[in-house]
């Protein structure tokens, strides 16, 4: 690959280039870099510029894009010709996905919080290394989406796509959770189409359980005038007011009133139908989760009456989907969302 236009830049000992011209210093943004040291919160508005010299990525914090009070959370845009995506360092957690020319394909609540520690409502929460509630009382859905993940890889991709990478390690407010260590990475690649890759390594030396979601918010119009392909004949589990019921799904899905269907060993691909268009939806995991509250969201502090312009199709591998981690065992699933 030609190094013309690139430029010298000698103050940036954090990054590095592999490959065969990695000795002669020079950056381009067309090349691949790697953090090689931890970027953290506190030092990552240092990066703004490096970032974006590299792959279109830039720091900001969310008081810059959604306002609200206090210090906010610092946040990675992701941009290029192809696609923007923003997303939060604390949970890795996707906020906004614009394919070029199209609208927003995630959903975020016009009530949402950017609060350290706690959970950003809409977007992509990352359900992890549990889903739902824990038998101990322990958080719903896991710590993964309350701690502060690491940017330890930006780059820009020969198809026009940008990747950056995220890191989240064992702590002290992990092992209170989970004793076990792990390694927790998050691949976003941000083009036409948005992706994530996760893996979950985990690294005790004894099988533990483990399950995990996409908890992905789908922008829509109007939740009653949405329409759900890909779920026909599969089997749900309906735990609307602790029901429980099985059954299998028939046609399309439309929702009618609250919804909190487990859909078991669905296919890859689903699809929301709109009068904006359609969203695609392509996994590898086993579950989709669909859930809206509807008018019980008027009891939700950050939901409210706003329930009608998002649908969740979570895509994971929960309850009888679910598989534990064996010793030194290795999770590994990736969602694609797309505009059809």
């Amino acid at each position: 690959m030609p190094w013309s236009g690139c430029r010298a830049r000698a103050d940036l000992p954090v990054l590095h280039r592999q490959g065969p011209a990695a000795s002669s210093g020079w950056l381009c943004s067309t090349m691949q870099y790697f953090v090689t040291r931890k970027v953290t919160m506190q030092t990552l508005s240092a990066f703004d510029s490096r970032l974006a010299d590299v792959a279109g990525v830039s720091v900001a914090n969310s008081t810059e894009i959604h306002g609200g009070d206090g210090a906010g959370l610092p946040m990675l845009v992701v941009e290029n010709a192809l696609g923007r995506a923003e997303l939060t360092l604390q949970g890795a957690h996707l906020t906004s996905f614009v394919p070029a020319g199209g609208h927003d394909l995630l959903w975020l609540s016009p009530k949402a919080t950017f609060v350290p520690g706690k959970a950003v409502r809409g977007g992509i929460p990352l359900c992890l290394p549990w889903f739902g509630g824990h038998p101990e009382g322990k958080p719903a859905h896991g710590f993964a989406r309350n701690h502060t993940w690491t940017l330890v890889g930006a780059e820009a991709l020969a198809d026009g796509t940008t990747r950056v990478t995220l890191e989240l390690l064992p702590s002290d407010a992990t092992r209170a959770l989970w004793p076990d260590d792990f390694v927790a990475r998050l691949a976003v690649t941000v083009g036409g189409s948005l992706t994530l890759a996760l893996r979950f390594e985990h690294r005790g030396d004894h099988e533990v359980p483990f399950s995990s979601a996409f908890h992905t918010y789908f922008a829509v119009p109007d939740v009653a005038q949405a329409d759900i392909e890909g779920l026909d004949g599969c089997t749900f589990i309906n735990t609307v007011g602790g029901a429980n019921t099985r059954q299998p799904q028939q046609g399309t899905l439309r929702l009618d009133g609250p919804t909190d269907r487990v859909y078991l060993d669905v296919p890859a691909v689903q699809a929301i139908r709109t009068a904006q268009g359609t969203t695609r939806i392509e996994s590898d995991t086993r579950s989709a989760v669909v859930w809206n509250p509807a008018e019980f969201a008027l009891n939700i502090a950050d939901v409210g009456d706003a329930y009608r312009h998002f649908v969740c199709v979570e895509r994971g591998d929960v309850f009888d989907d679910a598989r534990p981690l064996a010793a030194g065992g290795v999770y590994e699933k990736w969602l694609t969302l797309s505009l059809a």
